[in-house]
């Protein structure tokens, strides 16, 4: 028999993905760009109000891109206007878009957005972004990232001409900094959070970098779990203490840049992790670190006394960088207990641009440690047996390699003096990033192949450079594996 023949309504996919729940579609938009989730409002009819129920918008200057408005706005354009044009017409159009539909959108959720260089003349448009923001979600969970302006965190430090960064003289009369680092400095306006922002119990994140907070008297964030201060303008030491208190579920705390900041006290609030960048003039912190998970310390070599963790048996991950090298025998001396107090951590990130070799001869011992990643110019042969030397159980190692210079005396050691314990029955992965293959790199590579003998996987990424150069060491570096079945990765 002749099977019925269908209609043509009957015999067209099924579109499954339009037949879900406009928050459902919009949960799932929420995922893409802010601005790719607006296109799929042109895909359909069906697709039309599907943005006004998007809960996360996010858009963003790139870094430097206001650094020639000066020029070109203030002394050649005829009419005086914002530079930020487009981040401005990106983010009110959006917010314009959810208030077409009003009562048929889901509340915000995440609000994030990032000036290179925010003008006075933006403050109005801010303003209206976050009065919207804070009155539209009052019972649901809100998470703010602000940022008015982009560049270097430290400013003891400049960048070279080829990406990375070099430590600048503190103290010297001419300035070092590059054009951002100067805007930064004599900026003279800065813009001031809204007072309403204190006391919206909805925030459960809220990063705030180069603004003023400006506090009420009160602060009511009885639900903020993750909170971020970057070099916020004319608010003392005092009033990131009194935020901070202020938090009574705080468990992510990230303090960056904050120059009169001198004392941190946190013994109320079980922290799980806890970050200190560039914040020079900070003297003591008192951490309650029963349940600390994460540090990260980037800074001078601190002083015995500027961490105190109440509580501590031992915090698994840390990730150290200094950006001032050690110049004394006592900042080496600081340098070692510094690392001494977290040599019961399991993954360790190690920033080592600004160490001097010296540092790493009495580099304490690390008897827990199994996640080891160095990032900086590759160590000498002699500094890095020392530091796989105290820490026996290692068993990922990675180096984030940068541009460096080789030294001119570069002597091979022998390969039986690099054996040491946890390249022989410990180590199973080593990831090198950035191999070009000079003189020091070959060396170390082969040191570190030829005698890790339970070696499981290794990834090598190489510079950017000709394929048969490429292709070139690749093939040396397979030919100084010794382990057999290691899964090689090369990109």
């Amino acid at each position: 028999m002749a099977s019925p023949s269908l209609s043509p309504s009957a015999r067209a996919p099924r579109d499954r993905l339009s037949d879900l729940p406009d928050f459902l579609l919009g949960n799932i938009l929420s995922y893409l760009p802010t601005k790719e989730a607006g296109c799929a409002a042109g895909l359909s009819r069906r697709w039309r109000n599907i943005f006004c129920n998007v809960h996360a918008i996010s858009f963003e200057e790139r870094e430097g891109e206001r650094a020639k408005d000066w020029d070109t706005f203030y002394y050649e354009a005829e009419e005086r206007k914002s530079c930020s044009g487009v981040i401005l017409d990106d983010v009110c159009s959006a917010l314009l878009c959810r208030r077409r539909t009003a009562g048929a959108h889901v509340p915000l959720r995440s609000f994030r957005f990032a000036f290179d260089d925010c003008h006075h003349w933006n403050a109005v448009h801010v303003d209206q972004w976050l009065t919207y923001v804070l009155r539209t979600n009052r019972h649901h969970e809100l998470h703010l990232d602000l940022c008015f302006w982009l560049g270097p965190i430290c400013r003891r430090r400049k960048r070279d001409r080829y990406g990375g960064e070099e430590e600048e003289e503190v103290g010297s009369g001419t300035d070092n900094s590059d054009a951002e680092e100067e805007r930064r400095k004599w900026r003279p306006w800065s813009y001031v959070l809204p007072r309403g922002l204190f006391s919206c119990t909805a925030i459960r994140t809220l990063r705030i970098s180069n603004c003023r907070m400006n506090l009420p008297k009160t602060v009511e964030l009885p639900f903020l779990e993750t909170l971020s201060i970057t070099a916020p303008r004319r608010d003392g030491g005092r009033s990131v203490q009194r935020l901070i208190s202020s938090c009574l579920r705080l468990v992510d705390l990230t303090l960056q840049s904050i120059d009169r900041l001198t004392t941190v006290s946190v013994l109320d609030k079980r922290l799980r992790r806890l970050a200190i960048r560039c914040c020079h003039s900070l003297r003591t912190v008192h951490i309650d670190a029963s349940e600390l998970r994460s540090l990260d310390y980037s800074g001078a070599a601190p002083a015995e006394s500027l961490l105190s963790l109440h509580g501590a048996a031992g915090i698994p991950s840390c990730t150290v960088n200094f950006c001032q090298a050690p110049s004394s025998e006592s900042e080496r001396d600081r340098f070692t207990r510094f690392m001494e107090k977290i040599s019961a951590a399991r993954n360790l990130h190690l920033h080592h641009q600004h160490l001097p070799y010296s540092c790493f001869e009495g580099f304490p011992s690390f008897s827990s440690l199994t996640r080891l990643a160095l990032q900086g110019a590759l160590l000498i042969p002699g500094a890095m047996r020392r530091v796989l030397e105290q820490a026996p159980n290692l068993e990922i190692l990675t180096l984030l390699m940068e541009f460096s210079t080789v030294p001119e005396r570069l002597t091979a050691p022998d390969e039986s003096s690099f054996s040491v314990p946890c390249l022989r029955s410990r180590v199973k992965e080593i990831n090198m990033v950035h191999y070009q293959g000079d003189a020091l790199q070959r060396m170390m590579a082969r040191l570190l192949f030829r005698n890790a003998l339970v070696l499981e996987r290794m990834c090598v990424v190489l510079v950017k450079g000709p394929f048969a150069l490429q292709y070139g060491l690749k093939k040396e570096i397979e030919g100084w594996m010794v382990a057999g079945h290691v899964e090689k990765v090369f990109l």
